[in-house]
């Protein structure tokens, strides 16, 4: 395939550690265009996602519905233009076990016409010096001779020529307990390792408001972390004249000892989540071909974070059999068939990457469900020992101690991040005016654990909806007024002594749950219920939470190109992972076009060099004198890349793409409205046109109108902007830390502040000469900023500072006998701030009930040798949610209208799917009499206590 030399691809190229790096947007190959059409699909139709100038549905649904490829999965070397028809296979044997040292493995039962065209162990890798990258640990295979990390850890590549070789050894050596040879058993290798990570987020109020200043707190006096003692971390003597740890330690045992005030009511319960799969539709996948010709290997990864495989891969193929052979690096981006964060820093890219570096033709990897459940990331199982304080006079939360473990299995990934995140979502929508809570992520011989879907919110906020449910039931309060007394306050603290900085709808979502007829006529309905169904017993339950969103060093692009008819591309550095970006970010631009994107490009990494900038220290660990220092240099910012996690698109990706469309419509729309009313209006009288504030123009059936003027469609716009050459285009990047960077840009002679560290312009056709000489930076005139503000690095302790809250109410029914649990109906009420289309919002509340009810009553994966390590799993044993399960004909929502027209739009994907938890367990205590502290609840678990 050769590389196309268009300015378009120009602009996506990047070097990186000496190979060039270009990235195709989803959907930009497979035979389609960048909108989804093509041949087989009539023009119409292919554009028929948006009409009257509004979103309809999603923008890639033609292509979907009507067969198309976009999915990595999806995909072989035939279906890829330029790439040649031949197919290989890579098929990895992985151990089943983890206690034996291994020995090799027994390849003598293949066939001859079922044999590997090449085999690639770990003494292979040795050899030719390939390493895993950093992020992932060490021991991309296991050396013969040594003891596994975990269980499902990859021991041997085998690559095959055809797909019948590959099947026939498939059926050979998948579920053979014989092929592998072990030794001796032996202690685990994780039971030698420190943890992955451990936090401890400590706060005591400065005062009884609860507002700044504090007395101590993590944002106030930093993150300590411990030394480890025999593998575990060792906590030291308190010492309030001592280090920094042992002036925490202090204040934890000051807080501790405060709980057991007489006035207190303590609940002091432990709880423990299971281990479980994503169990996303589509399994990972991989493409990829080294076409010696061009020096060129591509690759389909199927990731959420695709920009942290570019700089990964680069430097693996700076070794191995293809060492200096490599000088340029394409990374398709193919839509994810569902990530829910099991895709973010998937391992299994590097992998794939792997077999095509030892492949002489394409080679194709994908898991099928089994090698998925054997190899994917899974979420965390946490042990919690909590403890609540209450007053027992006024109901008011006085504390809360908390200590976690989490299994973080037996390779580095986002574990240390997870237990952070759950340790500091633990409050909820709860103010504490003290708390010490403790989270380690531990090593296990388990498959990896990583960024799944709640990201150890969904926990920790279970556990807590269950103790403020118990609290309730036994102080005698009614659990909505318990929630309603305790509610964290505008101004108030978070557990790190942050100020949230979202404003939201606690108390509001909290009274109509209190009013809604589910709750406020419970008993009734109960009664009814149980006199129609003798054989089935009625409960209601009912939970609230709020999910942080946003990481931290959250980094989004944009870019958008306006032609002289009108048309819309933009390019955006997210990718489409289900959540429906592509289409939200195409409708952001009705705001300021009146009508949404035409074209939406996903995942260009290296769509923004125009933008020329770098990083180079990571943004969690940074001085605030060396970001100082950095900041200085305008073309500096804290971080380029930008994952598709952390709900982030909403929020994030959209601040990015208003600032792009707001400087196209400032220095271009405007600016030719004004001119197009002038010429209209002007009467000769020299009398000043009052054309309003720009703020106040509005479009109306794709027109832009202000102050009564004659109505002008965009395309009409459009062809002025371009021939008098105003602004066309503009692309743009962005950081946040907790906060958002502010920087001035003087474009067109008018300097004003955004909310951006870099920006560049582009000019219309009839820009005169001077106009289009600044256009130097591959056809984008860059302009330097000046005055930049970085949010300081001590918000890295603020941890978390938005959120977005969600309530369910559950109506279930327990089957006398069998204990079967049946949904009746359930009610969610949302916060999600400015909604772009309600359309998704609504799809991700009834998906996110869906997985929580997985969670809670059906989904489990055991520990050890007779889990999915062992890659015997599928969905004949993993039970996942049916339609039947989940009460799909009665899920009701409310999404609380914004509080203005300037409210915030929130990242909500994630805080769907955890109320539910709790709402479910209160339900079966209501209809059991029995609290459950574990999960999942199972009909046997529910026979037993109704026993």
């Amino acid at each position: 395939m050769s590389m196309e030399l268009s300015r378009r691809s120009f602009i996506k190229h990047g070097i990186i550690a000496g190979i060039c790096v270009y990235t195709v947007p989803a959907l930009a190959r497979f035979n389609l265009n960048l909108d989804g059409s093509n041949s087989l699909v009539a023009p119409e139709l292919a554009s028929s996602w948006k009409s009257d100038f509004k979103v309809r549905f999603r923008s890639d649904a033609i292509a979907k519905v009507t067969g198309e490829k976009v999915y990595g999965r999806d995909l072989r070397s035939t279906d890829i233009d330029g790439w040649p028809s031949e197919q290989s296979w890579a098929f990895y044997i992985r151990a089943d076990r983890a206690d034996r040292i291994y020995q090799g493995v027994d390849l003598s039962l293949l066939p001859a016409n079922a044999q590997p065209s090449n085999i690639v162990t770990a003494t292979t890798l040795t050899k030719d010096k390939i390493e895993l990258p950093q992020f992932y640990g060490t021991n991309m295979l296991v050396t013969a001779g040594t003891m596994p990390d975990y269980i499902g850890q990859a021991v041997m590549l085998l690559i095959f020529d055809d797909f019948l070789t590959y099947h026939r050894a498939k059926n050979i050596l998948q579920f053979n307990n014989e092929i592998i040879k072990y030794g001796k058993q032996q202690p685990l290798v994780a039971a030698e390792k420190d943890p992955w990570g451990v936090w401890r987020i400590t706060r005591e109020q400065g005062n009884a408001a609860g507002v700044l200043p504090d007395k101590y707190s993590a944002l106030k006096n930093g993150v300590n972390f411990p030394n480890y003692v025999d593998h575990k971390p060792f906590w030291p003597q308190p010492n309030h004249l001592g280090t920094a740890l042992e002036q925490q330690m202090a204040v934890a045992d000051d807080i501790k000892a405060s709980l057991k005030d007489d006035n207190n009511f303590v609940l002091d319960r432990n709880y423990q989540t299971q281990f479980i799969d994503p169990m996303f539709l589509e399994p990972e996948c991989f493409n990829g071909w080294f076409d010696p010709k061009t020096q060129t290997m591509h690759t389909i990864p199927s990731s959420q974070s695709p920009a942290n495989f570019f700089g990964f891969a680069t430097k693996m193929l700076n070794n191995g059999p293809l060492a200096g052979k490599v000088k340029n690096l394409v990374v398709h981006s193919p839509f994810i068939g569902g990530g829910f964060g099991g895709k973010d820093h998937s391992i299994l890219p590097y992998y794939g990457l792997l077999a095509a570096m030892y492949s002489k033709h394409p080679v194709r990897m994908a898991n099928d469900r089994f090698q998925q459940f054997q190899s994917g990331l899974k979420r965390h199982p946490f042990k919690m020992h909590n403890q609540l304080a209450i007053d027992k006079t006024t109901g008011k939360f006085q504390g809360i101690v908390s200590y976690m473990d989490l299994d973080g299995g037996g390779r580095e990934n986002f574990s240390s991040v997870v237990a952070e995140v759950g340790a500091s979502a633990l409050q909820s929508i709860y103010y504490f005016p003290k708390n010490d809570i403790t989270a380690v992520a531990n090593v296990s011989e388990n498959p990896a654990s990583g960024s799944m879907r709640g990201f150890g919110t969904l926990q920790t906020m279970s556990a807590m909806e269950m103790m403020v449910n118990e609290a309730a039931q036994l102080l005698d309060i009614d659990p909505i007024d318990l929630r309603l007394r305790n509610t964290i306050q505008t101004g108030q603290l978070n557990t790190q002594g942050a100020v949230p900085t979202s404003t939201e709808h606690y108390a509001e979502i909290l009274k109509q749950a209190q009013q809604h007829e589910m709750w406020a006529q419970r008993e009734q309905r109960r009664k009814t219920y149980e006199a129609k169904y003798p054989n089935k017993r009625f409960g209601t339950g009912f939970a609230i939470c709020t999910k942080d969103y946003g990481a931290g060093d959250d980094a989004p692009s944009t870019y958008i190109e306006m032609d002289k008819n009108g048309r819309l591309v933009m390019g955006i550095s997210a990718v489409e992972i289900g959540t429906g970006a592509q289409t939200s970010q195409a409708a952001v631009l009705a705001d300021y076009f009146g009508r949404p994107a035409d074209t939406i490009n996903l995942a260009e990494v290296h769509g923004w060099d125009p933008l020329q900038m770098i990083n180079t220290q990571s943004p969690f660990t940074m001085s605030q004198a060396y970001q100082d220092k950095m900041q200085q240099n305008p073309r500096w910012t804290p971080t380029i890349p930008y994952a598709s996690s952390a709900s982030t698109s909403a929020y994030f990706q959209s601040k990015a793409t208003e600032n792009a469309a707001k400087v196209i419509f400032e220095y271009g729309l405007w600016p030719a409205a004004k001119a197009i009313w002038t010429k209209l209006y002007y009467s000769g009288d020299l009398a000043a046109i009052d054309f309003g504030a720009m703020e106040d123009a509005v479009w109306v059936d794709g027109k832009l109108s202000a102050k009564g003027m004659e109505p002008l469609p965009l395309d009409m716009l459009a062809r002025h902007v371009h021939q008098q050459g105003l602004v066309a285009g503009a692309m743009v990047h962005t950081f946040n830390r907790w906060g958002w960077v502010d920087a001035d840009f003087t474009v067109e002679g008018q300097t004003k502040t955004y909310q951006l560290d870099a920006m560049a312009v582009k000019y219309g056709h009839g820009a005169n000469a001077n106009k289009k000489k600044l256009m130097a930076s591959d056809g984008w005139h860059l302009l330097d900023r000046s005055n930049v503000n970085y949010p300081a690095t001590v918000l890295n302790n603020a941890m978390v500072v938005y959120y977005a809250p969600c309530a369910v109410l559950v109506e279930l029914a327990v089957e006398d006998g069998s204990g079967k649990v049946e949904i009746v109906a359930t009610q969610t009420w949302l916060d999600a701030g400015k909604v772009i289309v309600k359309e998704l919002v609504e799809g991700q509340i009834e998906g996110g009930l869906v997985m929580g009810i997985g969670h809670v009553l059906h989904e489990y994966l055991p520990p050890g040798e007779e889990g999915p390590g062992n890659g015997t799993w599928n969905l004949n044993r993993y039970q996942v949610p049916l339609a039947t399960d989940v009460g799909v004909w009665q899920m009701n929502h409310t999404i609380l209208p914004p509080f203005n027209n300037s409210d915030q739009r929130k990242g909500i994907a994630e805080v769907v799917m955890i109320p539910i938890v709790a709402a479910v367990t209160e339900a079966l205590y209501q209809i059991t009499n029995k609290r459950f502290y574990h999960l999942p609840v199972t009909a046997n678990d529910i026979k037993e206590a109704l026993a």
